[in-house]
């Protein structure tokens, strides 16, 4: 028996779409506020309506990328003036990454240049700047450079130099809040469990803090230059939740509504999220 050839060309079709991303990876989403399971047209739809959309990520963790640039494409489709501020580029570098969004840097040359700013694999991050590079979406280097946080990191912030701080926001100390402060506390021990000599937590503390206060003033100075434009944050969990790089923007003056979406780490896991930190958290299937 043969179909119509109307039937057997739509049944082609629909065997060569391809799915989305959530719908491979089985994520779930739940509002934190009231822990009600919601659509990821919800989410978008509060994206909508927000200036700043933070979206948390474990950085070696694919499954929290397939996220972020659901959610980008979701917005772009929605024709909203949009940009793109990555904590993996420094601001220091931020000619070479518009020259590679404008497409006068080919991937080949960019490559050396996300290596020199960010120590995880390219290939974890290719899909999202390749989208913006196509649909010449800006992005935003928004770290502070490196080789100063890792200065403050062992000396602390007193230790940097008038040039060094030029570009800096100023004063910054160790001035997190309790739940932020507790967690670095942990990674300070986990990071330096074995090698802990001459460390100094509360250098460690400031140089979390300049990342956060660094990606906060990155963030004011493009909206400065763009004031209209939808900013979606990319960035490790403990830069992305409410009491870190949005704190440090309303620390600063600025009156931006904000949505925070974050992978449900262990932290999160068991009803820890609170709405004071996190909206939405996404869980997925163990691989």
């Amino acid at each position: 028996m043969t179909m119509p050839k109307t039937f057997a060309l739509f049944f082609v079709m629909l065997c060569t779409l391809t799915l989305p991303h959530s719908a491979r990876a089985g994520q779930t989403i739940t509002r934190v506020s009231d822990r009600q399971t919601v659509t990821l047209q919800q989410v978008i739809t509060k994206a909508e309506a927000a200036d700043l959309v933070l979206i948390g990520e474990v950085h070696d963790a694919t499954r929290h990328h397939d996220l972020q640039l659901e959610v980008i494409r979701e917005l772009r489709a929605r024709k909203l003036p949009l940009a793109i501020g990555v904590e993996v580029m420094q601001s220091d570098c931020q000619k070479e990454l518009d020259a590679f969004i404008a497409g006068t840097m080919s991937e080949a040359e960019f490559r050396p240049v996300f290596a020199r700013n960010w120590s995880y694999d390219w290939s974890l991050y290719r899909d999202i700047f390749m989208f913006a590079r196509e649909n010449r979406i800006p992005m935003i280097g928004l770290n502070v450079p490196k080789e100063l946080v890792i200065k403050v990191s062992r000396s602390g912030y007193a230790s940097l130099t008038p040039e060094e701080r030029k570009n800096l926001p100023e004063g910054t100390s160790c001035d997190l809040n309790n739940p932020h402060t507790d967690f670095l506390k942990q990674s300070f021990g986990e990071i330096f469990k074995h090698n802990a000599k001459g460390r100094v937590f509360q250098y460690f503390c400031e140089a979390q803090t300049l990342r956060n206060s660094g990606m906060a003033m990155s963030v004011s100075r493009y909206l400065k230059r763009a004031p209209k434009t939808k900013i979606v944050v990319l960035a490790g969990v403990w830069h992305a939740v409410k009491n870190a790089i949005p704190e440090q923007l309303a620390r600063d003056g600025a009156k931006l509504s904000t949505l925070v979406v974050m992978p449900e780490i262990k932290e999160f896991s068991d009803g820890k999220a609170s709405p004071d930190f996190v909206d939405y958290l996404a869980s997925f299937p163990s691989p």
